[in-house]
């Protein structure tokens, strides 16, 4: 048999990637352009969300005119990565160990309580700090329904975690009725 340096290998003749026999179910070869690379998870992501109750409602927040942090109890799905938790405010957390870029939507169904209408901003927080994009101004009305929606992107390293804050141009009371926040990554 000659003798054949693997990197003069061509297609037909390569073999799996180093440490396939060890490579953890779900992660991905990452190449790092140097002719080697790691296995990786290939993604991470969670659902954090509040079950509809348009009657009761599902969740009501005092609203004011300073960013405050949505707190709700979320119930959490498809969480692989990531936790939530309601302490000290409801938020994911990326519990996973390497840095993923990851996208984050929030929706969720709003109206005032009571009274006259408010224009009411939604914005995500990454460690307690507001993030760029997503941010978004409605108005909400009394015994009228809407929806907002938020999306942005960031990166995501161990411990770090996504928030909702709202503030309003006046003190009200947001009926809630759903809510969801999926954060969704990848090898970065």
């Amino acid at each position: 048999m000659a003798n054949v340096n693997h990197s003069t290998l061509t297609d037909p003749y390569l073999h799996e990637p180093k440490g396939i026999a060890s490579a953890a179910s779900g992660s991905t070869y990452f190449a790092d352009g140097a002719g080697s690379g790691d296995w990786i998870k290939a993604h991470a992501h969670i659902n954090g969300y509040i079950p509809f109750d348009s009657v009761t409602p599902s969740y009501q927040h005092s609203v004011t005119t300073t960013f405050t942090a949505l707190n709700p109890t979320f119930s959490t799905t498809l969480a692989d990565g990531f936790t939530g938790t309601s302490t000290p405010n409801a938020r994911l957390i990326y519990t996973g160990t390497d840095n993923i870029t990851a996208n984050c939507t929030f929706v969720c169904n709003f109206k005032n309580a009571s009274g006259s209408a408010h224009n009411v901003e939604f914005v995500f927080y990454k460690n307690g700090v507001v993030m760029n994009g997503g941010h978004v101004i409605v108005t909400a009305n009394s015994g009228e329904w809407k929806s907002a929606t938020l999306s942005d992107m960031t990166s995501l390293a161990q411990n770090d975690y996504i928030e909702i804050f709202v503030k309003a141009d006046a003190s009200l009371t947001l009926d809630i009725a759903a809510a969801s926040l999926i954060v969704h990554g990848a090898p970065a």
